[in-house]
């Protein structure tokens, strides 16, 4: 089985990003220590963190020593590998490509398949998640749970290939939740528990491969949301009113040209004919538009527009679900609503009718059903439907006594009052003796 990368991956490659001078001060003393060592020698070195670095090694900051020590002790060999290879591409003098960071390379050398980043940060730590981490296009499995995450960066609709995203315990609102979710094609299992939601965001319905969808923790924000469901569809539109802010610095054609690409829901992280620089571009100012769950319009956060709650009844497994929607206009909002209503009202009707007849088919097995101690008569019971009773047991013990060589045990069928019978006999449901 592969190895997970692991959030003390993810804070030390981040930590020598920000200071790169740590990084090549660490690398120096990386080399010095071991690499020229062998195979066995090396090994029992990585063991052991105090002889790599001992107390009067002071240029290491102390929470930097650390990290170091947690990613010696689970990831020695990764690092070592990962250090030799930097090392060979300093002396070739290779430039990195567009994009290329230390990190980014060190997730490319091993190809991780699983990003077991749970509880990374502490209290008022940068909680922001790096773009590497989502430019692993073979990972399948991600989990972000404990990270106090206040929202999730557009570029997690790079991972086409993720069928696992686990958000539990985080800051999370359905705002927080971008709309490139919808381009995680494969993705089947969410979870959202432990967090701010209120509802979920109108586009999971939209996300076919979805099997499972966990929601728990959220109760006391959802409560608020279900006074909306007997309500009229007027009022499941909801006005958000902003003061409008000036554009500014975003008046500029590529601003205009994101933005609409924004707002046509198209997947552009896999469409080859925008290049890399623009679809960074693009993930960086995704979190400034609303986009419209009806039209294809992206608007400004801080313009106006009508938030719309609808209700899925059933929703993978769960009775009912609310969700929360963004439209640009009262007609889109009205084009979001209507039909979902329709749905509501189908949904419920289909349910009291299977209700009723659950009820009926009760009632009717109780009625045709008489025990000695029942309060009931079989004089009560029709007499055909207590001989259509009787004629299905027979059959039934007939057919289980034959195999077994015995002779039918059907000899006639008594009436249902009390009478006294000689010989074997057995009593069917209703109450009738079959002799």
């Amino acid at each position: 089985m592969e190895e997970p990368f692991y959030g003390v991956e993810l804070l030390l490659f981040r930590r020598f990003q920000q200071q790169p001078s740590l990084w090549y001060e660490w690398l120096d003393h990386i080399q010095k220590k071991i690499l020229s060592q062998s195979a066995n020698e090396l090994e029992a070195t990585c063991a052991n963190f105090n002889t790599l670095f001992s107390k009067d090694d002071s240029s290491f900051p102390s929470e930097l020593l650390d990290i170091i020590r947690d990613m010696i002790h689970k990831r020695h060999k990764h690092l070592i590998e990962f250090v030799k290879e930097e090392i060979d591409r300093e002396h070739r003098r290779k430039i990195p490509k567009y994009g290329e960071t230390l990190m980014m390379r060190y997730l490319n050398l091993h190809n991780f398949t699983e990003l077991s980043l749970d509880s990374m940060f502490k209290y008022g730590d940068d909680t922001r998640l790096p773009r590497e981490i989502f430019r692993c296009p073979n990972v399948k499995y991600l989990s972000l749970k404990f990270n106090s995450l206040e929202y999730l960066p557009c570029d997690v609709g790079r991972m086409s290939k993720l069928e696992y995203l686990a958000l539990t315990n985080n800051k999370l609102s359905v705002w927080s939740l971008p709309y490139s979710l919808t381009f995680l094609t494969q993705l089947r299992t969410l979870y959202l528990d432990n967090n701010l939601l209120d509802a979920l965001p109108g586009f999971l319905p939209y996300m076919s491969t979805l099997e499972t969808v966990h929601r728990h923790g959220n109760h006391n924000y959802f409560k608020s949301t279900f006074m909306w469901y007997h309500t009229d569809v007027n009022l499941r539109i909801i006005p958000v009113t902003c003061e409008a802010q000036p554009y500014g610095q975003y008046e500029s054609l590529q601003f205009w040209a994101a933005k609409a690409i924004i707002g046509s829901k198209h997947n552009f992280f896999e469409d080859p004919t925008i290049v890399p620089v623009l679809k960074d571009y693009i993930a960086d100012i995704y979190r400034l538009f609303n986009i419209c769950h009806h039209c294809n319009k992206a608007c400004f956060t801080n313009s106006n527009g009508f938030k719309v709650i609808t209700f899925k009844n059933p929703y993978l497994g769960n009775t009912c679900v609310p969700f929360q929607h963004w439209a640009c206009s009262r007609e889109c909002a009205k084009a979001v609503e209507i039909p979902a209503r329709l749905e509501q009202i189908s949904a419920a009707r289909e349910l009291d009718l299977r209700y009723e007849i659950y009820i009926r088919d009760c009632i009717r097995k109780f009625s045709t059903c008489h025990h000695s101690y029942s309060m009931l008569s079989c004089a009560s019971v029709r007499r055909s439907d207590c001989e259509h009773s009787c004629r299905k047991e027979e059959d039934l013990i007939d057919s289980h006594l034959k195999p077994a060589g015995q002779s039918s045990l059907i000899r006639g069928r008594k009436s249902c009052k009390k009478h006294k019978h000689h010989g074997s006999s057995v009593k069917s449901k209703c109450g009738c003796e079959i002799s």
